[in-house]
């Protein structure tokens, strides 16, 4: 197996609002929270973060540290792909102090052309291999793994693997989250061609498109419209989304594909032009604490402390088939992957 989670050097004003990634079910989430989290002395002041996460975890990782800490958190959410149109055109006058994002790559990026400082990372050693940044400029704070969602009432039978979909009973029940909006969806598309190759991964999309496969928005609305029965089956759904519609009662299922699949570490990072670096210095701490993780774990995401286990329903980490590649090849790869990907299938 190649080194999965190696890396190297990277690829390539609204007002401040609340928002989501996820769908309406991220409304819903269970909560076991136990550990403590002790905070600096001496902060003050605001921060500012630009977050990809859903408004509930947004809002209990901020309500939390601002209990602890004084500072209050103003959070702009958003699709990653949101967030980063918002940062690039920033770039001369950035506005946030802190940045969480679902996709490596434009982390990485951002590390490499100077816009990140290095963390201050507490006990490192339990931290997922390979989700650290090079010389610690971000870290991977949770994870999500890449799905199909099956909607129980609606599929003709439950699919197995990627190739599944293709069959003639899934014709025009599948749906995949548009890679152009979502950071997850380009990432599993490239990490297909590092692990496959490109004929074979291009082979088993002309078959889902031959089959009917739509792309369509971003993960929150791919899960809504399969929810809502309209499609059977999310192609790359994010897994922590429709765990929770799960709780809900909704009639959905989460299926690990047996060929493997991708689980994207979700980087947070503080940019180098924060004026308040300490208190932002204190939310990467508090997020990668005990308590923050446990936050994590009980909005359903794949803690990235292996000491945090995930919330009950959840697979753990250890027991998801991932895809043979590195966050290295899909860094350098992942841009031009998805302009042919675009060319090929979403532009006819």
């Amino acid at each position: 197996m190649k080194l999965r989670y190696a890396l190297v050097s990277a690829i390539g004003a609204a007002a401040l609002a609340l928002s989501a990634c996820g769908s309406a079910a991220d409304s819903d989430t269970a909560s076991d929270v136990s550990a403590d989290w002790t905070a600096p002395e001496g902060l003050s002041g605001e921060l500012t973060m630009y977050s990809a996460n859903p408004q509930k975890l947004n809002d209990e990782l901020t309500s939390a540290f601002t209990e602890a800490t004084g500072v209050k958190v103003n959070v702009f959410g958003g699709e990653t792909g949101k967030l980063t149109a918002k940062l690039d055109a920033e770039w001369a006058n950035p506005r946030a102090d802190v940045v969480y994002l679902a996709s490596y790559a434009p982390a990485a990026k951002y590390a490499a052309a100077g816009r990140t400082m290095p963390l201050e990372l507490s006990d490192p050693g339990t931290l997922r291999e390979g989700w650290t940044g090079p010389d610690d400029q971000f870290v991977g704070r949770d994870g999500s793994a890449l799905a199909l969602v099956v909607n129980t009432k609606v599929a003709p039978s439950t699919p197995k693997d990627w190739s599944d979909l293709a069959a003639p009973e899934f014709k025009g029940k599948v749906l995949m989250p548009d890679p152009r909006e979502s950071g997850t969806a380009r990432d599993l598309i490239a990490a297909m061609v590092a692990a496959n190759g490109k004929d074979k991964t291009w082979e088993l999309f002309d078959k889902l498109f031959a089959n009917g496969l739509a792309v369509q928005g971003a993960n929150g609305p791919a899960l809504d419209d399969v929810t809502a029965g309209s499609h059977a089956v999310v192609l790359g759904g994010v897994d922590y989304s429709a765990y929770t519609a799960i709780d809900k009662g909704e009639p959905l299922q989460v299926v690990l594909p047996s060929s493997g699949t991708t689980i994207t570490p979700r980087p947070v990072m503080i940019l180098k032009s924060t004026k308040n670096s300490e208190a932002a210095k204190a939310l990467v701490d508090f997020m990668l604490s005990e308590k923050g993780q446990q936050i994590s774990a009980a909005n359903k995401m794949i803690p990235a402390r292996s000491t945090v286990p995930v919330a009950k329903g959840a697979q753990p980490f250890d027991d998801i088939k991932q895809l043979d590649f590195t966050w290295d090849e899909v860094q350098k790869t992942g841009s031009d992957i998805l302009d042919e990907f675009t060319a090929r299938y979403l532009k006819k």
